[in-house]
């Protein structure tokens, strides 16, 4: 089915000096009244019925909008009358709005907007960036449109001297609503788009918004909830809305919606019967009420419902409906069969503003194409050849002409956003250039003093600079020594870890080496995954720790046990670590402290909090430093154990980047006899 529910939910609600219908967010107007007093009028009198005129016609019969604007903008010249001015260029540029002449449009708006904001005009200059955002949306800018809303929206917000706001609670929600409806377009934030739709239906009850409104919100948010794939709650609501009194025409209309929604639920879930019911009575009612547009709508998708089903009879009867339908909107140049009914709203769109004219072209082509294209594979699964090929040529035919209304469109919305970039550029470079003629004016006036001030300028930001520069490539430097000295530390590890693994394959344990080589490949996983930050989160690190720790049980069965406690007022998941640094302590208490001691060691690792800093303490109970000393330069004479003095050189390192110091203390311990009882590592590492 064609994508018919973007005019149907698009909130964007353009405010306009008046109309000749009354609009949500619109002032109207009688036109025959104001013709009827123009000719007595002079001065600015004058010019505000004309200015009244010209948005009155602004919507649809663009040449008599266009002449009253004109003329109110040079009376108001002639008279300089400012507002007169501001709001004749306003009219315009909803002219060219609603007749699709979108770059023309933001040049109006443009030089509205200066005059406004001149005149302090805050509601005004806050309702015109909204404009200007309005108009970027139907030119396909989105990011335009997402800065000017969010323009308008601080606009509205801002503060009096009274304490009251610059908007209404009517102004606000209508930017969040076309604020939320773009995230939508973009597909940036469905989710986000029902909830400002839930907070419109909530603001508008509190703040009686009236009960066309409210259906009409209730209704969006079941469209929301469709397509947030919750087709439950996309019913729950689309059925509130049919509870709401036919109190207004428009209401009475827009109920159909969620009638057709409800049938195209039904449909999705391939219950055809149920969908053919709702459409039936949404292609009964606007029929019969003259909304040639939507009774197209339903009857084409009554008659593809059919067709799904293999009825091809009534499948035929309600596509060849659907064509007169569409026939008679041709021949009309309208979607209504009685001019009176383009003062009702019945898609959503219309309750705020009037659509663009080019985009309801588009509409009504985009059914004829669908519908030409229906029938042509209707009757080419009849087998009707003579109908197959006439409706294959009306397809491509309208296929044809909607493309070309396309291309036209995008063309304009191309050259739109062209004109847009260039306009903006150009009043940056204008404010550049004044900027740059105040400056010489005041050089003339103070040159001796600005020289000197630029000079000492200059020099202070030229020092500031090089400091920064220095500071940079200082830490930069301390990063990537960080960085070495781990990766020295690393090899160390791994040299000893793959000796063992080689001699357990050449005494041909296969059970241990595969398990610890499991085990290796997961504690290497990890070293790699942390090998490029510079802090990772505790509870990675004691993972880490663990791992390597059984890892070394496997080494030395029975030589050693260990335990590991973590104070309950840690949160291992938010406290940050450097990684690896605990591992060399480890290492030594394992390879010096226990390596060569006759009966079973014992390691404890602890974490503990200490005047805001984390303390963390590895004690063993194994030979000593001085006893493994002694061992060591027995056993070999050539060994030099870097993993102390790299580890002590890499926490320099870390605390010159630190305020607060990281400190380490490496005691030995004694036992009542005075003898060695094994050694205790002390760090304490301030929080980061």
């Amino acid at each position: 089915m064609p994508n018919r529910t973007i005019l149907f939910i698009f909130l964007l609600s353009v405010s306009g000096t008046g109309l000749t219908q009354t609009y949500i967010n619109l002032k109207a107007y009688n036109v025959d009244s104001l013709q009827l007093i123009l000719p007595a009028q002079v001065g600015e009198q004058r010019v505000n019925t004309l200015n009244q005129l010209a948005a009155a016609f602004s919507y649809e019969e663009f040449d008599s909008s266009a002449r009253y604007a004109e003329e109110a903008l040079s009376l108001a010249n002639d008279i300089n009358c400012q507002e007169g001015i501001a709001s004749a260029y306003r009219n315009l540029g909803h002219m060219n709005f609603y007749r699709s002449n979108y770059s023309e449009a933001l040049n109006n708006f443009f030089a509205s907007l200066e005059l406004y904001e001149n005149l302090d005009r805050k509601h005004t200059v806050a309702d015109l960036y909204y404009d200007i955002a309005a108009t970027h949306y139907f030119a396909s800018n989105y990011e335009k449109v997402l800065e000017y809303i969010n323009i308008s929206l601080e606009k509205f917000r801002e503060r009096l001297e009274d304490g009251s706001t610059v908007g209404s609670v009517r102004d606000t929600i209508k930017v969040i609503g076309a604020l939320g409806m773009t995230y939508a377009m973009l597909g940036m934030d469905r989710q986000k788009q029902l909830e400002i739709t839930l907070q419109h239906l909530e603001t508008g009850k509190r703040n009686n918004f009236g009960n066309t409104e409210l259906m009409l919100q209730t209704c969006v948010a079941g469209v929301d909830y469709y397509y947030l794939n919750e087709p439950d709650s996309a019913k729950v609501y689309l059925k509130r809305s049919l509870a709401f009194p036919d109190e207004t025409p428009s209401l009475q209309a827009l109920k159909y919606r969620p009638i057709w929604w409800l049938g195209y639920l039904h449909f999705e879930e391939q219950e055809y019967d149920s969908a053919i019911f709702y459409w039936q009575k949404a292609f009964e009612w606007n029929n019969e009420n003259g909304f040639l547009y939507w009774a197209t709508d339903a009857c084409v998708d009554i008659g593809h419902a059919y067709f799904l089903m293999q009825d091809f009879n009534n499948a035929e009867k309600f596509y060849l409906q659907g064509e007169k339908l569409f026939d008679e909107m041709l021949e009309r140049k309208s979607q209504y069969r009685y001019d009176s009914l383009k003062y009702v709203a019945s898609s959503g769109t219309d309750l705020y503003l009037p659509i663009p004219v080019m985009r309801k072209i588009e509409g009504i082509w985009g059914y004829g194409q669908w519908m030409y294209e229906m029938l042509y594979e209707l009757y080419d699964t009849i087998n009707n050849t003579s109908k197959a090929l006439k409706y294959h040529i009306a397809y491509a035919n309208a296929k044809d002409s909607l493309n070309e209304m396309i291309r036209n469109r995008e063309t304009i919305e191309i050259q739109t956003r062209y004109e847009s970039e260039w306009k903006e550029r150009q009043i940056e470079y204008l404010t550049q250039e004044n900027d740059f003629n105040a400056f010489k004016l005041q050089q003339s006036r103070y040159f001796l003093f600005g020289l000197i001030g630029l000079v000492v300028l200059i020099a202070v930001l030229a020092f500031i600079i090089i400091r920064m520069n220095k500071l940079r490539d200082q830490q930069n430097n301390l990063l990537l020594q960080q960085k070495l000295f781990r990766a020295q530390m690393n090899p160390h590890f791994l040299f000893n870890t793959l000796v063992s693994i080689q001699n357990f394959i050449i005494s041909e344990k296969p059970v241990i080496a595969g398990k610890y080589l499991s085990k290796f490949s997961k504690l290497v996983r990890n070293i790699l995954d942390s090998s490029f930050e510079e802090y990772i989160s505790l509870e990675d690190e004691l993972g880490t720790i663990e791992n390597y720790l059984e890892l070394q049980k496997i080494r030395y069965p029975d030589k050693f046990d260990f335990s590991i406690a973590v104070d309950k007022s840690i949160d291992p998941e938010t406290t940050s670590f450097p990684p690896m640094l605990l591992q060399p302590f480890i290492e030594n208490s394992i390879e010096h402290g226990f390596k060569h001691k006759e009966s079973k060691g014992n390691i404890h690792i602890s974490f503990s909090l200490k005047n805001s800093s984390l303390l963390v303490e590895v004690q063993d109970d194994g030979i000593g430093r001085d006893k493994a000393k002694e061992l060591l330069k027995m056993h070999s004479m050539d060994h030099k154990s870097l993993a102390t003095s790299i580890t002590e050189e890499r926490i320099q390192i870390l605390n010159k980047t630190m305020k607060r110091k990281i400190s380490l203390d490496i005691l030995d311990l004694k036992n009542e006899k005075n003898e060695p009882a094994g050694t205790r590592v002390v760090l304490l590492i301030p929080f980061k």
